[in-house]
């Protein structure tokens, strides 16, 4: 009997950790995407290739190899420092909203032809 209580109990902790983790990543994702749209899609696009007025300030195309083999630490710095036209968000964004920018950038990889 005390077995099968302390069964349940370990069940129950690790299907309600386990909703836990995955509303949270869910949540981070979509707050993720709507930083974006605030922040960065004027410049950037929504699909990080550029928009016309972010191609004119020679933005980079979020989607290239050179920007996805950098690591998060250097994509951190960027977002929180600026880089050449892009202006420092440190300062209007919190630490977690820019890690949340770096992974959501990575989910913008170039399409394969």
């Amino acid at each position: 009997m005390k077995l099968s209580m302390v069964l349940y109990t370990i069940v129950i902790f690790v299907v309600g950790f386990s909703a836990a983790a995955f509303s949270q990543t869910a949540a981070s994702s979509s707050q993720s995407k709507e930083i974006f749209a605030r922040k960065c899609e004027t410049c950037h696009g929504s699909d990080g290739a550029g928009t016309p007025v972010g191609k004119s300030l020679k933005v980079a195309d979020l989607r290239s190899l050179l920007v996805q083999k950098k690591s998060d630490a250097d994509l951190e710095h960027v977002i929180s420092e600026g880089k050449n036209s892009m202006p420092p968000f440190g300062n209007a964004l919190s630490s977690d909203e820019v890690k949340a920018l770096v992974s959501y950038v990575r989910t913008l990889k170039a399409k394969k032809k």
